[in-house]
């Protein structure tokens, strides 16, 4: 090939990748929900066709709980949201080609390394863990427990994604992101995986994080708690100090004290516990003491 078609080749192949992800980030929400749905059913269907237990009364508060959370995600979207999203994108710093893949790359890669972090900071901060405690609470990890998604992140884990379109990446391409991590994240909460009893791991799994990983961070094991938080790197662990495998079953909750069994229970999470531990700290600086110390 002559050198002087090559930029025209890129140019070629950058406007079809933009368009393919243009198409991908109008109809992400569809797919999204076609996924998750197939993901759900066919799962309680195989389950019902080897006479598993099909943790009803578990599945039924966890979906109620998803049902919650897009409620509120919707609400709180359309009001403030989407408004700062393009707000923050007339003022972008960089304008970033959506169809350069190096792109999608490495905004991947950034949003992830905030999301360890956030992550991170709602199982070492109480008034966040009294949200994201809702999640772990099931008693067993299937595709309906990945859905039990507190409706209190639709209102503050939005403003830790303010930075994307900052720098450029246009907000409809920020939800199609989004989209694909959570379909990913979906297929880590399933016990279809076991893992490999010998110690050794794949190439995949040394990079990305797996069913196995995954189970071990909703372990309430002594030796399991607060480990492997990324979303999809495992190798943030890894740098982190926070990486654990899978070496003894795992055994999943939160405990007695702050369990949820009942969509009225996904409703308040942690937090009318809480509350009455701040009432007692006795103080302003008491309460706020409990409310952003440990759980």
């Amino acid at each position: 090939m002559p050198t002087n078609e090559i930029p025209q080749l890129f140019t070629s192949v950058s406007a079809g990748l933009g368009s393919l992800f243009g198409w991908y980030a109008s109809n992400a929400k569809f797919i999204f929900a076609t996924v998750i749905l197939t993901a759900v059913i066919g799962e309680k269907v195989f389950q019902w066709l080897r006479r598993k237990d099909l943790h009803v009364k578990s599945s039924f508060t966890s979906i109620a709980s998803g049902a919650g959370f897009l409620v509120a995600k919707t609400v709180f979207e359309k009001l403030i949201f989407l408004a700062l999203a393009f707000a923050m994108y007339e003022v972008r710093l960089f304008d970033l080609p959506l169809g350069n893949p190096l792109v999608w790359i490495g905004v991947l890669f950034l949003r992830d390394f905030i999301y360890y972090w956030v992550h991170r900071a709602e199982h070492t901060t109480r008034f966040l863990w009294a949200s994201h405690l809702i999640h772990h609470s099931p008693r067993n990890i299937d595709m309906t427990s990945a859905v039990r998604i507190p409706w209190m992140e639709a209102m503050y884990k939005p403003w830790f994604s303010l930075w994307m379109p900052l720098i450029g990446f246009h907000p409809l391409a920020k939800i199609g992101l989004d989209v694909a991590v959570s379909l990913f994240q979906q297929m880590h909460h399933t016990k279809a995986f076991a893992a490999r009893g010998d110690g050794t791991y794949s190439l995949f799994a040394r990079i990305f994080v797996t069913p196995s990983t995954h189970r071990v961070h909703h372990g309430y094991n002594p030796e399991y708690i607060d480990k492997n938080f990324g979303a999809v790197f495992i190798f943030w662990d890894k740098l982190f100090g926070t990486y654990a495998p899978e070496v003894a079953e795992v055994k999943f909750g939160v405990g007695e004290l702050d369990a949820v069994d009942t969509p009225v229970d996904a409703f308040f999470g942690g937090y009318k516990r809480l509350w009455s531990n701040m009432r007692s700290a006795g103080t302003p600086h008491g309460a706020l003491a409990v409310a952003f110390g440990k759980p």
